[in-house]
């Protein structure tokens, strides 16, 4: 039998560490984003608007880029409509200022990623690494998938594979490599 000087410490130790945990990774600490516009992905998307129309930046920068107002207003300010939220983006419009978006999305800082060349070189689909945005009515108070390095990797190799089953034959005389391309599993690309 464990006595009671002993377990009153171990229940008062446990309790401060759940509080703490709760706090800093699953309850006040993270709430979420809550953005100045509910923006519905969803709505776009049904009208045949591809991810580039409004970030625009993907295909040539590293960041994808929150869409600047002129690219919301080019479709919206001519636009009669009684709801509330395009009515924020008119003001916002109207007056000027970009629409303070919130960031959702956010890699590890000792991590380098390039929007461009997932995108145009490697043909990765938005939705492989945000989840499936085009569903949404409402924008995501946190991200919809979770990414580990496993998942990077595992990307990393089959796109790699596939390279090397598309290239033509090495020629293994002429020093030619025959193993997976040198970005394919090499820590300093996206570790920088």
């Amino acid at each position: 039998m464990i006595a009671k000087q002993k377990v009153i410490p171990l229940v008062f130790i446990l309790v401060i560490v759940g509080v703490l945990g709760w706090v800093f990774w699953g309850g006040v600490g993270v709430g979420g984003v809550k953005q100045p516009i509910e923006f519905p992905h969803k709505k776009h998307v049904a009208q045949g608007l591809p991810c580039t129309t409004c970030h625009q930046r993907v295909e040539t920068d590293v960041v994808a880029g929150r869409p600047p107002i002129a690219v919301c207003m080019g479709c919206h300010a001519a636009m009669e409509s009684q709801s509330p939220e395009i009515k924020k983006l008119k003001d916002y419009g109207e007056k000027a200022q970009e629409v303070p978006w919130q960031r959702v999305w956010r890699m590890p800082s000792h991590v380098y990623f390039t929007h461009r060349v997932h995108v145009t070189v490697a043909k990765v689909e938005c939705r492989t690494c945000h989840g499936p945005m085009e569903t949404l009515d409402y924008p995501p108070p946190r991200p919809l998938k979770t990414l580990s390095m496993d998942d990077c990797i595992a990307c990393h190799l089959k796109v790699a594979s596939r390279a090397k089953s598309n290239a033509p034959k090495e020629d293994a005389a002429h020093g030619a490599s025959t193993g997976a391309p040198n970005w394919a599993n090499n820590c300093i690309v996206c570790h920088r």
